[in-house]
């Protein structure tokens, strides 16, 4: 909490006490209560229907910005390309080449399959060695 508001209750419960006081002493003089200077509580903002919409329309349009800028730079246009003096040459930089797998073939996804199934009926049957 902040410290002005603090200050602001203790002395609004400081006057309080004061009337409490002289009530109960019989003489009682006008006390004036100030008014706290309360931090306001912040008002929950709402959006209309139509700046949802407004809103949504921009990002629609945005987005397509977004999607047509990368289908541009996806399909470069063909341009001229200016001739370049001979540079002299040197060797290129290493190009790292993506290796895909070789295709699994049927023999090869049988004899994992017969592994696969020997690896779990081993565990099967240690696990019920265990249980016993």
């Amino acid at each position: 909490m902040a410290t002005d508001h603090i200050l602001a209750l203790l002395l609004i419960e400081r006057d309080k006490l004061t009337e409490a006081i002289e009530a109960l002493q019989g003489h009682k003089t006008p006390a004036k209560v100030e008014e706290a200077v309360m931090p306001p509580t912040p008002v929950k903002r709402k959006l209309s229907a139509a700046g949802r919409k407004a809103i949504i329309a921009a990002t629609k349009k945005r987005w397509a910005a977004i999607k047509a800028a990368k289908a541009t730079a996806a399909s470069p246009a063909k341009t001229a390309v200016p001739a370049t003096p001979a540079a002299p040459k040197t060797s290129p930089a290493p190009v790292a080449v993506k290796r895909e797998a070789p295709p699994a073939n049927a023999a090869f996804r049988k004899k994992m399959s017969d592994r696969m199934k020997a690896a779990w009926a081993a565990r099967k049957k240690k696990a019920s060695k265990k249980a016993k």
